[in-house]
């Protein structure tokens, strides 16, 4: 079977943003077990497919075996990434069309594998509530270090909050400048009441001023800002 293109980011920055949260998963991991992740937005359009994407990308470079989870089927194949070569997927396997082994995908990305979506379905909620869903679960929980679930805005659709009361955590994506602070409210009053484990939310669509403002040494190695501080300090010259 063709191996799926994953798109390598080259972006220092955007990887620095990862990496932040590479470590953050880790520590999770290590404290709570924690491996399975919901990512989701508050809105629809807020990103949370590529934050999954590059997330799922960023854990399996670190080595640890992962799986990435395209869990909306409500949007149809070519408004997918990643599905143009990947027609059979977790709907087909929910609805007794596919064995398990059939739907998972191999990538370009060393120890990612993806599960597409499948076929569409309007109302994919009872599928997700399944004991199929919890084979899923059971079988992924026994293969991989990572999973990660990339779910519809919660404000969109329950889809999300499903499977987030059974992952062991859940974080929202919000884009800034879009995404609003009542939909955000209202995205984690949801989670929260469906006893999910909300453990933060990525702000999205952040600009490279705004990141520095956050960050103020983002690129402390990169051009070595530290190493001309140490040398004007100690009175050294180039």
């Amino acid at each position: 079977m063709r191996k799926l293109e994953i798109y390598k980011n080259d972006d220092f920055v955007l990887n620095d943003a990862f990496d932040q949260v590479v470590m953050n998963l880790h520590i999770l991991k290590k404290q709570n077990e924690y491996k399975s992740f919901v990512i989701c937005g508050c809105e629809s359009g807020d990103g949370a497919t590529t934050v999954s994407i590059n997330l799922a990308a960023a854990l399996a470079s670190s080595g640890w075996k992962t799986v990435l989870i395209d869990g909306d089927m409500r949007k149809k194949n070519r408004y997918k990434r990643l599905n143009e070569n990947a027609t059979v997927g977790l709907s087909d396997y929910l609805m007794d069309r596919a064995p398990i082994g059939r739907i998972k995908y191999d990538t370009t990305t060393e120890n990612l594998t993806y599960i597409p979506c499948g076929e569409l379905i309007d109302n994919p909620v009872r599928l997700l509530c399944s004991g199929k869903m919890d084979e899923v679960r059971e079988e992924l929980a026994g293969s991989f270090d990572f999973i990660i679930y990339d779910m519809p805005a919660v404000n969109a659709a329950m889809d999300a909050e499903v499977i987030a009361v059974s992952a062991d955590a859940t974080i929202l994506v919000s884009a800034i400048g879009e995404t609003s602070k009542n939909g955000v409210v209202k995205a984690a009053n949801a989670l929260t009441d469906a006893k999910a484990n909300l453990i933060g939310t990525i702000i999205n669509k952040i600009d490279m001023k705004q990141y520095s403002t956050y960050h103020e040494n983002y690129d402390y190695f990169q051009k070595e800002k530290y190493t001309k501080r140490s040398k004007e300090n100690k009175g050294i010259k180039s």
